[in-house]
């Protein structure tokens, strides 16, 4: 009977433990919400550059490895890329011709693991005594943040093997399956909206 009446306490404690099982901080949650920032070199004059290309996939880089990303959020997210440089005066090329720019698109995935325990005294039935017991459990999140960049493809350093990025995006917390596809593709909008003077009236 005392046995029965300690797994029954175990077995309460840990349905416990398991309810109580901590999310990670407001702070660090901040990480799951749509964040952009954009940058630019200020000393860029935007009306040297017309034509850009674009990748056909979204490069995924995690911790394991580095996969080419061609789903239909992906393709909404490269399509509302396209939409805003055509709406600033940038005109696409076809693959196979030198562009002016080139658009980068990198989506890094980071997967955060949380270990905690419950300081819990279980019944001990042998001794009948309180035992101490430390169970430790795991809790994991995922999280992404994309990286869009303007890359100046006119002006290339060979020695140094460098391109210059002009302009770029982050933007955090996408294409963690917490976000709608309007809301993600409204982000990318957002990025533009920021950068007023990402456009070109090059001929």
């Amino acid at each position: 009977m005392k046995t029965n009446l300690s797994l029954l306490i175990l077995g309460a404690g840990l349905m416990l433990t398991m309810a109580c099982t901590k999310y990670p901080p407001s702070s660090e949650r901040l990480l799951e919400d749509l964040a952009v920032i954009t940058q630019y070199d200020t000393k860029a004059d935007f009306n040297n550059y017309k034509t850009y290309s674009i990748p056909t996939s979204i490069t995924k880089v995690t911790d394991k490895d580095t996969t080419e990303v061609t789903t239909q959020l992906a393709m909404d997210i490269l399509n509302t890329i396209a939409k805003n440089m055509d709406a600033r005066g940038f005109v696409q090329v076809a693959a196979g011709v030198k562009p002016d720019v080139g658009i980068q698109v990198v989506y890094f995935q980071n997967t955060y693991v949380y270990s905690y325990s419950y300081n819990w005294y279980g019944y001990y039935p042998y001794y009948y005594y309180y035992y101490p017991y430390y169970p430790v459990y795991y809790s994991s999140y995922t999280t992404g943040m994309i990286n869009i960049e303007f890359v100046d493809l006119k002006i290339v350093d060979p020695d140094n093997q460098r391109l210059y990025v002009r302009w770029n995006a982050f933007i955090r917390g996408l294409l963690t399956g917490t976000h709608t596809t309007s809301e993600i593709t409204g982000s990318v909008d957002q990025a533009f909206t920021q950068t007023p003077q990402l456009v070109t009236s090059a001929k």
